[in-house]
């Protein structure tokens, strides 16, 4: 989160985020910054709501939406997992033959 906001103080984006808002105006540019949950992201760009948008290559493959990837930032990293319900396993080689999601 920290590495996004500075990247659009960088660019020139300053704003001020009022509590419990999902927008905030630019002081300087004409440009409106939506606070949307990741995985909204790459949706409502697709279906142009918004013009631009920053989220994780796995959220943009997950939605199956038509956009374009603009930029690599660079950071950020999508980490996999096995999960199983607390207790019932220590291995993930116990979960074979049992029903994976």
């Amino acid at each position: 989160h920290e590495k996004i906001v500075g990247m659009l103080k960088g660019a020139g984006l300053e704003y001020k985020r009022e509590a419990r808002l999902d927008i905030a105006h630019c002081r300087d540019l004409p440009v409106s910054l939506v606070f949307l949950p990741a995985a909204d992201i790459a949706t409502y760009v697709g279906e142009g709501d918004v013009d631009m948008g920053i989220t994780g290559e796995d959220i943009i493959a997950e939605s199956e939406v038509d956009v374009i990837e603009l930029m690599r930032l660079g950071m950020g990293k999508c980490r996999l997992s096995v999960q199983a319900p607390a207790g019932s396993t220590q291995d993930p080689r116990q979960l074979a033959g049992k029903r994976v999601v």
